[in-house]
């Protein structure tokens, strides 16, 4: 029975020399999973001590197939909790009069209630589309992480 050329290969690393790469990104498997959240990938931040998998609201409207603005207006609708996170705000006043803030940031948790409410409660169709049954999903199932 002829063996498979390419079992030589499987005590190989993925990459050349002795020495991990320091430019390669770590992957993170999301609960989900990548291409399950619409291709969102978040960014990691060291929240006391520890790392933390946040997403912002422009990857949280990619999750949903939605435009960041509609992710705010739920927002301020209160059809979704405020953001638990913020980005370091910028240094520089950018608009005449406003306070800079940070960006918001979302935990995966938190995409992950989005998302599943979204698909459960069909608000991509018009005629079918549950938005009380979201909102009330939202409310019971947020996970408020600080």
């Amino acid at each position: 029975m002829p063996r498979d050329p390419l079992e030589l290969f499987n005590d190989l690393p993925d990459y050349p020399g002795k020495t991990p790469p320091k430019n390669r990104p770590t992957t993170n498997k999301s609960s989900l999973g990548d291409e399950e959240l619409g291709g969102a990938k978040g960014k990691e931040f060291i929240i006391s001590g520890s790392k933390v998998q946040l997403y912002t609201v422009g990857q949280v409207a990619k999750a949903l197939g939605r435009k960041p603005g509609t992710i705010r207006m739920w927002e301020l609708k209160g059809w979704i909790p405020k953001a638990t996170y913020r980005s370091p705000a910028p240094k520089a006043e950018t608009l005449k009069g406003k306070t800079p803030k940070g960006r918001r940031l979302y935990s995966q948790a938190q995409v992950e209630c989005m998302f599943t409410g979204a698909d459960r409660f069909k608000i991509d169709d018009p005629i079918r589309a549950n938005w009380d049954g979201f909102r009330n999903y939202i409310k019971d199932n947020w996970l408020n992480e600080t």
